[in-house]
C-alpha cells in the first residue's frame, strides 16, 4: 500500500524511477509495520522460542538492515524526511514516560500521526529534490495525500470501534460510525477535486480509488470479515497504481 502510494506520486509528477528509493520504501514499511503491530504483542503474549516469533523478528531485522543500506544513496534533504518520519514512528510506539503512554495512546492523535508519517514517505520523499517546494501544486499534493490516508484508515477504525480503548478518542468513538462514514465521503470528494489539477489519467486514477473507498467505507462494520480491510481496502492503491502504470 505504501509503495503504491509512493509510485502514484512519482508517476503523477513524472519523477524518474529510482530503484534504491522503491526498495527502501517497501523494506522500511515492512519493518515499521511489524514494529508497530507486534512490539506490544511480542512483549506480552509471544513465546520467544516460537517459530512465528523468530520469523517476525528475522524478517523485520533483515528488512531494516536492507532499508538502512539504501539510505546511503539518498540526498541530505531526503535523509531529513526519513529522519522526521522515523522520529514520529518512535514517538508513536515507544513509551514517553514510566506510564507506558505514547503518541498512539493520546486521544485523537493516532490517526493524524499515521497520516503525517505516510505523507512524508509517499508524498514528500519522492518530490523533495524534484520540484519547487513553494509551488502551490506541491502543497495541494500533500494535502490530498493526507486526506487520502485519513480516508483509508476510517474503515479500520470502524472495524475496531469496540476493541479500541475509549481513551484513544478515534473518529468513530467521537463522531459515531455513521457520521464517520459521512466524513469519509466528504474526504473522498475533496481528494478527487484536488486531482483535477493533474492530467486526465490522474483524475481517473483517483476517481476509481475514491469510489472503491466509499464502497468499502459504506459497508464497514465491526463484524465484517478481517480480510475486507487487510486485503481489499489496503489493495486499493495497487489498483490506482495499475491505472497510471498501464499504457494508454
Amino acid at each position: 500500500m505504501v509503495l503504491c502510494m509512493f509510485e502514484i506520486t512519482r508517476i503523477e509528477w513524472g519523477v524518474p524511477i529510482v530503484l534504491s528509493e522503491q526498495l527502501f520504501v517497501f523494506l522500511a514499511s515492512l519493518a515499521a509495520y511489524n514494529f508497530v503491530k507486534y512490539s506490544n504483542l511480542i512483549r506480552v503474549k509471544f513465546n520467544r522460542k516460537s517459530k512465528r516469533f523468530i520469523t517476525i523478528v528475522l524478517i523485520s531485522f533483515l528488512s531494516l538492515l536492507a532499508a538502512a543500506y539504501f539510505l546511503f544513496f539518498f540526498s541530505q534533504s531526503k535523509l531529513y524526511v526519513v529522519l522526521v518520519a522515523t522520529l514520529l514512528l518512535l514517538l508513536y510506539v515507544v513509551p514517553l514516560n514510566s506510564s507506558s503512554s505514547n503518541l498512539r495512546t493520546v486521544g485523537g492523535v493516532k490517526i493524524h500521526i499515521v497520516a503525517l508519517c505516510w505523507t512524508l514517505i509517499t508524498g514528500v520523499l519522492p518530490l523533495i529534490d524534484e520540484v519547487d517546494t513553494i509551488e502551490i501544486s506541491f502543497w495541494l499534493t500533500l494535502i490530498q495525500r493526507y486526506l487520502w490516508i485519513i480516508l483509508a484508515l476510517l474503515p479500520f477504525e470502524i472495524a475496531d470501534f469496540s476493541s479500541d480503548d475509549k481513551a484513544l478518542s478515534t473518529l468513530p468513538q467521537v463522531l459515531g460510525k455513521q457520521k464517520t462514514k459521512f466524513l469519509g465521503y466528504i474526504l473522498a470528494f475533496l481528494v478527487v477535486s484536488i486531482a483535477f489539477k493533474g492530467f486526465e489519467k490522474v483524475v481517473w486514477c483517483y476517481l476509481v480509488m475514491m469510489l472503491l473507498y466509499v464502497f468499502f467505507l459504506g459497508r464497514s462494520s465491526e463484524d465484517q470479515h478481517p480480510n475486507t480491510n487487510a486485503f481489499w481496502v489496503e489493495g486499493i492503491p495497487f489498483i490506482g497504481w495499475l491505472i497510471l502504470y498501464l499504457p494508454h
